[in-house]
């Protein structure tokens, strides 16, 4: 006999139920095993209360860092407004301009590349200093701008930054907002 006829012979003699294989009668579960029984006298339960993994003495403080001194209160800028005033504004760590200093706001800047010439020809014009840059954002730079020469700095950028046309939107003792326009941008139609 080969070995194929060996292994059909046991498939053969083996009862299969079908009944309880399509439904006509449940199986019946297997009986549960018992389960060994337990030499020492320690607790059975594994659902009761744990016990403590620390000791009384070492308890974790209720809040973290709660027992550190608190920090340095921050100095006030003497211009800002008394600590009553809630008024919701963030303290800013900027500071006015100082003597013969002056902030300019310049719009439209498109790119960082127009950013760049900007500030180039502005260091062209009579009697600008120190140009430095305070922000750039969404096509909108700020710098402040040192200026030692005759008149306004609001007329000396009206009449030349080289290669732009200049309009002075508004002026006070701080701050000059302007316009600006590329003598390419006149050319163009439009």
């Amino acid at each position: 006999m080969a070995k194929n006829d060996k292994k059909k012979d046991k498939a053969d003699e083996e009862i299969v139920d079908l009944a309880s294989r399509i439904g006509g009668r449940p199986a019946e579960p297997p009986a549960p095993a018992p389960p060994p029984a337990r030499e020492d006298a320690g607790p059975t339960r594994l659902d009761g209360p744990l016990p403590p993994r620390r000791s009384e003495q070492r308890d974790r403080p209720i809040v973290i860092g709660g027992d550190e001194p608190p920090p340095p209160p921050v100095p006030m800028d003497p211009t800002a407004k008394p600590e009553g005033d809630k008024s919701g504004a963030i303290p800013s760590p900027r500071t006015p301009p100082g003597p013969n200093e002056t902030d300019v706001v310049v719009t439209p800047i498109p790119t960082l590349d127009d950013w760049h010439k900007f500030e180039l020809a502005l260091r062209k014009v009579r009697g600008v200093g120190q140009v430095r840059t305070e922000y750039y954002r969404h096509g909108v730079l700020k710098v402040r701008v040192t200026f030692e020469g005759e008149g306004r700095l609001a007329q000396a950028l009206r009449a030349g930054v080289p290669g732009y046309r200049v309009r002075v939107l508004g002026e006070d003792s701080t701050t000059i907002q302007i316009l600006v326009s590329t003598e390419n941008d006149e050319r163009r139609p439009g």
